[in-house]
């Protein structure tokens, strides 16, 4: 699937799962989840899908960084977490963090990027930057590679095993990629309604 259809259902899924119930509780959610919406697809080798990828992730890192300027001017607690925790910790699972990332973009397409190993090392590396972000990152990571399962090229979920898994429904940029970006767009609505309503 395409950008859109990730960022929809992967914010929509965090939050009905970790299912905040105050805005300072909702900030690590959007912190976490567009971080892992995209994350995956630093990989991409595709032009279009390059280009699609690369201009929804700096979106996503702009949301991600208002959501951490919101935490901090609020005292929410993502920042406050810094201050219990040692700095080589953080130091520590922040180069990690780069580290992964840069292993991914230089992978095959649908290779580590998408694998559980990603999804483990680079959650539990963020885990060590901000905690509370963890949860939404990892859900919103997990959103993706199921998705792109059931597209037409396989994703090396186990890798370092080559063979891959594809359920071949989909095409990731026709229909289908369309009906899940609105699905998800009335999904994530629904999620934050309910979230703004126990506030």
């Amino acid at each position: 699937m395409l950008s859109k259809a990730h960022i929809t259902i992967g914010m929509a899924a965090a939050f009905t799962l970790v299912s905040p119930e105050s805005v300072p509780e909702a900030l690590p959610v959007i912190t976490g989840a567009s971080l892992g919406c995209l994350i995956c697809d630093l990989d991409c080798d595709n032009p279009r899908e390059k280009q699609d990828s690369s201009r929804w992730r700096k979106l996503m890192a702009v949301v991600a960084a208002v959501a951490l300027f919101e935490d901090y001017h609020i005292d929410a607690g993502m920042w406050r977490t810094l201050a219990q925790s040692g700095s080589y910790e953080w130091c520590a699972g922040a180069a990690a963090f780069a580290l992964l990332c840069a292993f991914a973009s230089i992978s095959s397409h649908r290779g580590f990027s998408h694998s559980l190993a990603a999804l483990a090392l680079e959650t539990l590396a963020l885990r060590l930057v901000f905690p509370a972000a963890a949860a939404s990152f990892a859900i919103a990571f997990a959103t993706h590679i199921i998705l792109d399962m059931t597209n037409k090229r396989p994703v090396r979920v186990l890798y370092p095993l080559r063979k891959g898994i594809c359920f071949g429904w989909f095409y990731a940029d026709r229909l289908a990629n369309k009906v899940f970006a609105a699905a998800g767009s009335v999904w994530l609505i629904a999620a934050l309604l309910i979230c703004l309503r126990q506030h």
